[in-house]
């Protein structure tokens, strides 16, 4: 963790360091309680920092979890968006895919449900998780599901369906365990 000294000598954390806490927090809290609702109280005791830093950081409570699927999704998104490309087979493509979603919901099985509650608080949310986060998702296993078709090796199937299936049943597989 970077410091930076106060003029008095004193340590104090930049700003990148009290955003990763923050964030590392969050995400630790859904992650141990299988649950999304957390609040700012509960994140600034485990991260160190003023819960109102929440507010400068992030603009609010929602800006912070949008952060944190940024986070925890953006990585996976840009290592999944050249698998289509890649001489494999479909059904070798569709194994990679799988496999990096299962992982991502087992270190993450917070990811879906809080989609869910940002779009239950307020329906802005809608467009930005979609375009940020499902679309990309979507559209891979789509070219995925076209490849596979076109080289006789998957039965054609609705696209939506297979985008159901596979978050579906990580999301039930991870995040249901808790119930």
């Amino acid at each position: 963790m970077a410091k930076v000294a106060k003029p008095d000598g004193r340590q104090k954390s930049n700003d990148v360091d009290t955003r990763e806490r923050l964030l590392t927090a969050v995400s630790n809290l859904m992650t141990d309680r299988g649950s999304t609702d957390v609040s700012l109280s509960e994140i600034a005791i485990k991260s160190g920092v003023n819960s109102s830093l929440v507010k400068y950081y992030f603009g609010n409570k929602a800006g912070l979890m949008i952060e944190l699927l940024r986070r925890v999704l953006g990585p996976k998104l840009q290592e999944m968006s050249h698998l289509a490309e890649m001489d494999l087979t479909a059904p070798q493509k569709l194994r990679i895919h799988i496999g990096g979603m299962v992982n991502t919901y087992f270190n993450y099985p917070f990811v879906n449900r809080l989609m869910h509650t940002l779009l239950a608080e307020d329906q802005k949310f809608g467009p930005l998780i979609a375009s940020e986060f499902s679309r990309p998702v979507a559209d891979l296993q789509g070219r995925i599901l076209d490849q596979g078709i076109a080289a006789g090796l998957f039965r054609p199937v609705p696209p939506a369906f297979l985008y159901l299936q596979i978050i579906g049943a990580c999301d039930q597989f991870f995040f249901g365990r808790y119930l």
